[in-house]
């Protein structure tokens, strides 16, 4: 792998924590790390330009063409150094900023025709996580954006790289990872290609601490065999969960909701509580509510494979919702259930396991990382 080319274009918003994982990845992981504005910099001085992480933006601003110049230079640079070495090279820019009320491009799609890369992979965070970060950083804690403004600047962010990897035929690869799921999933999506991709479908509304610890240990046992995407590692849920039992609570109480609202989430390095205007919270959970949906069926789209871990009774609309669209787009589902199933949760599926550990033997067994499954099983 070492000496054969690979391109990865990564992309997501300022504040989603891009480059944290890519410092991360650079720990278990060699690999050519190219990020565009260290190059925009280094070509700004030839040309006797300052530019710094809180000029640059402005200047962008107030001369867009002569940016524009500095980063097909910076590209053409970046693309001379991956076809000189070889081997496997990562380039960290968003697609998309927005700065005071206008809207920039990143990369265009003139840059990505010329990089020419095998996958893009987009890294976002939770709206809250995001603003704290937003906040800490010189070159956005002027600004304060808004939950609103975050969950909008994600959006565009996703779509501008879709239209990015749509203008090649065939399209390139895609792939939505959650800041949460740290750099060894990222390591898996480069250097194992041939690692087939699973979308973990599960209950998440009601369930407990334990629920998600058995989830956690489930997918632990199937990572040497599998790329494994947990929705709920991406916070937006939590997000939208608390929103609206506060909002129902409310209902049955009979009262209005408070000045204020309080979040709470529970993450890998700590747990975060952020307070919040009501009414920015109302605005944001309106875009956010569809946000959740849409990521999580690009991501359904981008996997091999859907793995539905229901243990419960009663059945989750959410999963069931996921199965119906896995089968649509041709997707095997193996689901774990340990009771009679309804028709509709039989019919989209493609076998049922009333055993948890048999299924995982099952997995482990069809596996192409166990060579019981030809390589090019899912291109026949």
């Amino acid at each position: 792998m070492s000496n054969q080319k690979r391109v990865i274009i990564f992309n997501g918003p300022p504040g989603n924590g891009r480059d944290d994982i890519l410092r991360e990845l650079k720990e278990i992981a060699s690999f050519g790390y190219h990020h565009l504005f260290e190059y925009i910099v280094e070509e700004a001085k030839l040309d006797n330009t300052n530019l710094t992480k809180i000029n640059i933006l402005d200047f962008y601003d107030s001369q867009p063409e002569k940016m524009e110049q500095y980063r097909l230079k910076a590209v053409q640079k970046i693309n001379h150094e991956i076809n000189k070495d070889g081997g496997v090279h990562v380039i960290s820019s968003p697609v998309h900023f927005e700065w005071k009320g206008n809207r920039f491009n990143g990369l265009t799609e003139e840059d990505v025709q010329l990089l020419n890369p095998d996958m893009f992979v987009i890294v976002f965070d939770d709206i809250v996580r995001v603003r704290d970060r937003l906040s800490q950083d010189p070159q956005w804690q002027d600004h304060k954006y808004t939950l609103g403004e975050i969950a909008n600047w994600r959006r565009e962010e996703v779509s501008g790289v879709y239209r990015l990897a749509e203008a090649f035929t065939p399209k390139r690869k895609i792939q939505l990872v959650a800041f949460e799921n740290g750099p060894e999933i990222v390591r898996d999506l480069v250097y194992k290609p041939s690692k087939e991709t699973v979308y973990l479908s599960h209950p998440i509304t009601g369930e407990g601490a334990d629920f998600f610890t058995k989830i956690t240990k489930f997918l632990e046992s199937l990572s040497e065999y599998y790329v494994l995407f947990d929705p709920y590692l991406i916070k937006d849920w939590d997000i939208v969960e608390q929103w609206r039992e506060a909002v129902n609570e409310t209902i049955d109480a009979e009262q209005e909701m408070p000045d204020t609202f309080t979040f709470r989430m529970t993450y890998k390095d700590g747990p975060l509580e952020a307070e919040f205007d009501i009414k920015e919270v109302e605005t944001a959970i309106k875009n956010l509510r569809f946000q959740i949906i849409d990521s999580d069926y690009k991501i359904i789209e981008n996997t091999d494979m859907v793995v539905v871990y229901h243990p419960r009774k009663s059945i989750s609309a959410g999963v069931m919702c996921e199965m119906v669209y896995a089968k649509a787009l041709a997707k095997l589902v193996y689901a774990y259930y340990p009771y009679e199933p309804s028709p509709f949760f039989e019919w989209y599926a493609t076998r049922i396991f009333t055993d948890a550990d048999e299924m995982r033997d099952f997995l482990i067994k069809e596996s192409r990382m166990t060579g019981q499954r030809p390589l090019d099983f899912f291109n026949q």
